[in-house]
């Protein structure tokens, strides 16, 4: 048996265009937004990414390409290195999850859950600072609250390239 045989080559195809797509997002996150600061807050949107990719493509993919983004955030990012290592493959584990049971893929179920997910990744951030050094907590959660909402209209594109490329490979099975 040939190993050709043994590939699946429309899931491969796809896999690499979302780790591609994952690379983007996170090439933009380090180069461009994280030299925008508005209020004292930085957008991080790595986490709407992985949402959509669970949410088009379920738990098992949306899991192991938010373990792929949580990876290539802990190499390209200082900071919370463990943080992202667990919570973006949760976030895409869960959106698939919620998305075969619970909710539908349409935009607006996508922009409540990519909004939780900004806003729990940015309390997780600010946590540490406020119990570990002590920092106030009104002014830190506000800071947390405007990086989810910095984020928030990030999320959208990253809801059609999910979208386009789950919709492509539908066309084809």
């Amino acid at each position: 048996m040939a190993i050709q045989e043994l590939i699946n080559l429309r899931k491969a195809r796809k896999a690499i265009l979302y780790l591609l797509c994952i690379i983007v997002t996170l090439w933009l996150q380090t180069m461009v937004f994280s030299r925008v600061v508005l209020l004292g807050a930085k957008p991080f949107f790595v986490p709407a990414l992985v949402v959509a990719i669970g949410l088009f493509e379920g738990g098992v993919w949306g899991g192991m390409l938010g373990l792929a983004a949580g990876i290539g955030c802990m190499l390209s990012m200082a900071g919370s290195p463990v943080l992202f290592l667990i919570l973006l493959p949760v976030f895409g584990f869960l959106s698939g999850l919620l998305a075969d049971f619970l909710i539908n893929r349409r935009f607006v179920a996508y922009l409540l859950l990519a909004a939780l997910a900004l806003l729990i990744t940015a309390l997780l951030q600010a946590m540490p600072l406020w119990i570990f050094r002590g920092a106030a907590p009104k002014p830190l959660f506000t800071v947390a609250l405007l990086q989810a909402l910095w984020a928030l209209p990030l999320a959208v594109p990253a809801y059609f390239a999910a979208k386009l490329l789950a919709g492509r490979e539908r066309e084809r099975v």
